[in-house]
Order: C-alpha cells, then sequence, then structure tokens
C-alpha cells in the first residue's frame, strides 16, 4: 500500500507545518486587532478647542467694570463702627479683588469660605448686631456661596459668571447701605421730655 501523505512518513515536518500555520494565524490575529484598535477619524486638537474655551471664559476687571449697579461707600460713622470688626474689613478686600476679576478667593476650598462667613456672622460688634443688618448679611452669604459655585465649574459662561459677581457687589453694597442707615436712624433718636 502506497501512501501519498509525505507528513505520515515523517512526523517531523508535520508538525513544522502546523507549528507555520500556527504562527501564521497568530500573527494575523494580531494584526487585525491593532488595526482595529487604532482610531480611523484624525480627531481635532483638544488644546485649541480648550485655549478657546478659555478665551470665552476669561474674566477680566473691564468685564467686572461694565456691572451697573449702584455702589455705596461707609459713612463716617459706619466706619469708625466698623473699623474693628476684620472679617468685615477682609470682606471688602476680597469684594476689592472681585472688581478686578481676582476669583482666587471664591475658587479655594469651600471650607475656607464657610468659616470666613461664619466669623464674619459671629464677629458683628454689638453696635452692629440689628436684625436689618443681619438679614443683608444673609443675603451675602447666599450670594457668595452662588459665586463660590459658579466660579469653581468646569465649563461656565462669562455672562452666568458676571451675573454671579453682580449678585454679590450688589449685596455688599445693600449691606454697606443699611449700616449707614442703621447707625444714620440710630443717631436721630430724639429724648422726649417727661
Amino acid at each position: 500500500m502506497l501512501e501519498n501523505n509525505i507528513f505520515d512518513k515523517f512526523p517531523v515536518v508535520m508538525d513544522m507545518h502546523y507549528y507555520k500555520l500556527e504562527h501564521k494565524l497568530w500573527f494575523t490575529l494580531i494584526l487585525v486587532v491593532l488595526i482595529f484598535s487604532c482610531k480611523s477619524d484624525i480627531e481635532p486638537d483638544s488644546s485649541l478647542e480648550e485655549a478657546g474655551q478659555y478665551e470665552r471664559t476669561k474674566l477680566t476687571s473691564k468685564d467686572v467694570q461694565t456691572i451697573d449697579y449702584t455702589e455705596y461707600v461707609l459713612s463716617n460713622a459706619a466706619d469708625r463702627a466698623t473699623k474693628d470688626w476684620q472679617k468685615f474689613q477682609e470682606l471688602n478686600l476680597q469684594i476689592e479683588l472681585l472688581k478686578k476679576a481676582n476669583l482666587s478667593f471664591f475658587k479655594d476650598d469651600k471650607a475656607i469660605l464657610l468659616s470666613f462667613i461664619n466669623d464674619l456672622k459671629n464677629e458683628i460688634p454689638e453696635s452692629l448686631d440689628r436684625p436689618s443688618i443681619v438679614v443683608r448679611m444673609i443675603a451675602l452669604e447666599t450670594v457668595l456661596y452662588k459665586l463660590e459655585g459658579t466660579a469653581n465649574l468646569n465649563d461656565v459662561k462669562k455672562e452666568e459668571l458676571l451675573e454671579s459677581i453682580k449678585a454679590v457687589l450688589v449685596a455688599h453694597t445693600n449691606l454697606i447701605f443699611q449700616i449707614n442707615k442703621t447707625l444714620e436712624k440710630e443717631a436721630q433718636k430724639i429724648k422726649r421730655p417727661l
């Protein structure tokens, strides 16, 4: 009986044939995986998009100066009453920085802002601890938290940020106005004769 299969006579040749076939299959499989794992579309450079986004949301002092609101300053009596109120002085400093588009105070840790607001409320001088002033401080506290939240958003529009800044500036000036009015009203109290 004549055998036509050469692999039966030479088992080593047969093993080499399967080895080459198996090797080719693995190579083909790896090549297919590499081809399909590569992205076929070229994506635009995301750093260019981010730079454009940054330019659209970049806040300048000119932007803040365009905010329309009535600003009040402390009267002489109010200035004397708040002179030793350290947290109020620090608040005024932060408001001045905010007017220059410096949001670093609001981008810091939220616990710092929370601590600052609590200290501001707790250290109010006795002469200013009136319900009308406390209510203005609560309104200011609310908009400070809103600005902190808005300033820390990754994708915030400049208009939203300016609205939050305006709310803080208006609340601050309303607090000053209320301090002035409260002290003015107390100074006008006239004692009635008996």
